[in-house]
């Protein structure tokens, strides 16, 4: 918006940024959001929140704040409510989308037909969801049937900000309760840095011996960020 459109706007007795929302809502549905910024997102979800105010502002510290859309909008709700602006209507809107883009994901796994090994991006993509933007790190554990058929999914450990325990003896004791055939795990980075640590190979060692003694297939351990990932199957660790 220029200034001469916000000078006509606000002669004429509307609000400036009426006339931004609606200019928008129209680049929005042009093409889905594709060619807009992180920020003018958020400003889109932020109007339904906040129907009476310019919330370019709150959007661009929020983004500042958080570093992208996907960030902000999983960020925990609490931790929300201590920026200035932010009410509990936009922190349960958020909460209520990353609620509903979990939902989609564990809806699509579930009624998958088709083999769930067959596009890695989809598991990149459900385990981000699930985990990649958690403030600490979590094991999240997807337990598989005949054919790597989906059974089900849970976050096993939830540990701190740099160190997370993988409980072998428990994931092993799950999927025989499932009656699971493979199992992919999956913890994810707060740093951002998905490279191993020691500790992290010598747990998903553990793990697949534990697996194998009864007969369960490790079929990876991935670790996860919001922009990177690592897989221990693509680096062979599971063909020795």
């Amino acid at each position: 918006m220029n200034n001469k459109e916000k000078e006509i706007e606000e002669q004429e007795g509307v609000p400036s940024y009426i006339g931004h929302r609606q200019r928008l809502k129209a680049r929005f549905l042009s093409d889905l959001g594709r060619s807009m910024p992180d920020y003018e997102m958020l400003e889109l979800i932020l109007m339904y929140a906040l129907p009476r105010k310019d919330v370019k502002p709150l959007a661009k510290d929020l983004i500042k704040e958080h570093g992208n859309l996907a960030s902000v909008l999983t960020a925990p709700a609490d931790e929300l409510l201590n920026i200035s602006g932010v009410g509990s209507n936009v922190a349960t809107l958020f909460s209520l989308i990353h609620a509903c883009s979990n939902k989609i994901c564990w809806e699509h796994l579930k009624e998958n037909k088709t083999h769930i090994l067959s596009d890695k991006n989809e598991i990149l993509e459900f385990c981000r969801s699930k985990i990649g933007y958690a403030k600490q790190e979590n094991v999240l554990v997807i337990y598989l049937g005949k054919k790597g058929k989906y059974i089900k999914h849970s976050i096993e450990q939830i540990g701190t900000t740099s160190m997370v325990m993988i409980n072998s003896q428990g994931i092993s004791r799950n999927s025989l309760i499932c009656n699971a055939e493979a199992v992919i795990i999956c913890h994810n980075h707060p740093s951002g840095n998905c490279s191993p640590s020691r500790a992290d190979i010598e747990m998903t060692i553990q793990l697949k011996s534990s697996l194998d003694s009864i007969g369960i297939k490790l079929t990876d351990h991935i670790i996860i960020s919001p922009t990177q990932y690592y897989s221990f199957a693509e680096k062979s660790y599971f063909m020795q």
